[in-house]
């Protein structure tokens, strides 16, 4: 099992036992587990509060309801723990890609892979102002869009390694996430 940490993190004492118990008890189709991310600092300032928001519900709701209909993630950036032979079967990161996360996350998918989630969070630092905020958000959507571009070049291809099903899921949850950056500016003005 490999598994990535930001190094300001701060994973539940347990986690690792937890993502080691569900490699074992899963299938060896079972690729990767993610770990819920959980700002510490939501008391700190309004961006910190509302990214908190955010993160409950992209970590507590989306992602568990993906996974559990075996819909492809767009995995976070840490507390992720990897089988090592999937990791290596799909040929590791795209150090090209910034959101490389991302990314794995749907080539593992186009393997054959699922994934899971684990309940014990990792605790790290959620942005507290609109300049920290702003580059990062940035990023992530640039990253969503090109991950979402790389895999539609053959979308047929992709269609034949994912179904139907998981590949309109893939659909649906990159153009929530790009979709969801438009809303931003008028939902933070209100």
């Amino acid at each position: 099992i490999i598994t990535v940490y930001d190094a300001e993190d701060i994973p539940h004492p347990e986690q690792l036992l937890i993502a080691a118990r569900r490699f074992r008890d899963g299938d060896e189709k079972l690729a990767v587990v993610q770990a819920p991310l959980q700002p510490h600092n939501a008391a700190s300032s309004w961006f910190a509060a509302q990214f908190t928001l955010e993160y409950a519900i992209h970590f507590r709701v989306w992602l568990p309801a993906l996974t559990d209909f075996n819909i492809p993630i767009a995995l976070g950036g840490t507390s992720n723990h990897f089988r090592a032979s999937a990791l290596r079967k799909v040929g590791a990161w795209d150090p090209f890609n910034v959101t490389e996360d991302a990314d794995l996350g749907l080539r593992l998918a186009a393997f054959g892979y699922s994934s899971a989630m684990i309940p014990p969070p990792t605790l790290e630092e959620a942005p507290v102002h609109w300049a920290q905020w702003l580059p990062q958000r940035t990023r992530w959507i640039k990253g969503h869009i090109l991950t979402w571009l790389v895999m539609m070049r053959q979308p047929i291809a992709l269609i034949k390694s994912v179904g139907v099903f998981r590949f309109l899921g893939v659909q649906i949850s990159f153009g929530a996430s790009v979709l969801s950056s438009l809303f931003h500016g008028p939902l933070t003005l209100l």
